[in-house]
């Protein structure tokens, strides 16, 4: 039983509870259309009690390349991430990051844009990590993975700024909020994160999204 209950606790639940949801979310664009298609979301929409809608967002994909990458990136990424921090900090970066991102497209398109959030939610856990790389500059492993970890978002944004540069602002939200939000959330499974850094990283992330906010006002 405790063999059990401590491999429970070790298990990434809830990356496979995100890569389920994206899946079903992803299942309803051919079963029901209406469905998928309220998986938009606005910064407007949210402020408007839309909470409902930003969750369904935070799964949705329109191409099946893109869900392929992102479960791929989640299992793995958001596995390790998950057993580092523990369970209820990776679902709470996740949604963070999702936040992040919608803010950031908000204040460079409008506050009214529908979009889909998922795929940046996801790269705000390589945010996560890039943290853990800056907090813990000790950790040769982490180290090494952050670094890794730059490389690729390196080469992911500069190949989204060729394909569609307009969703680069979100991809750069995203993973910003990952990075600020596991800032202020800490790593305990880790070690200790200095206070004050926690609290600067809470600040940012609160007045960025304010600070966006306003501009989106202006689209």
């Amino acid at each position: 039983m405790t063999n059990f209950k401590e491999r429970w606790q070790d298990a990434p639940i809830v990356v496979y509870a995100l890569m389920l949801l994206t899946i079903l979310m992803f299942a309803m664009m051919f079963l029901n259309p209406v469905v998928w298609l309220n998986g938009f979301t606005s910064v407007n929409m949210l402020m408007n009690g839309r909470i409902i809608g930003f969750m369904m967002a935070s799964v949705n994909h329109g191409r099946f390349m893109n869900l392929f990458v992102d479960l791929v990136i989640l299992f793995f990424v958001g596995g390790q991430l998950e057993r580092l921090l523990g369970h209820w900090r990776l679902l709470a970066i996740y949604i963070l990051s999702s936040l992040a991102s919608l803010f950031t497209t908000g204040a460079f398109f409008g506050l009214d844009t529908p979009t889909v959030t998922a795929g940046t939610a996801i790269l705000g856990l390589f945010g996560g990590f890039l943290m853990l790389g800056d907090a813990f500059k000790e950790e040769s492993v982490l180290g090494q993975v952050a670094r890794q970890y730059w490389l690729f978002l390196f080469l992911t944004i500069g190949l989204q700024f060729i394909v569609d540069h307009n969703a680069l602002y979100a991809m750069v939200g995203g993973v910003l909020g990952g990075f600020l939000s596991s800032m202020v959330l800490g790593a305990p499974k880790v070690g200790k994160i200095n206070p004050l850094n926690r609290v600067v990283s809470g600040l940012i992330y609160v007045a960025t999204m304010i600070l966006f906010g306003f501009l989106g006002m202006n689209h």
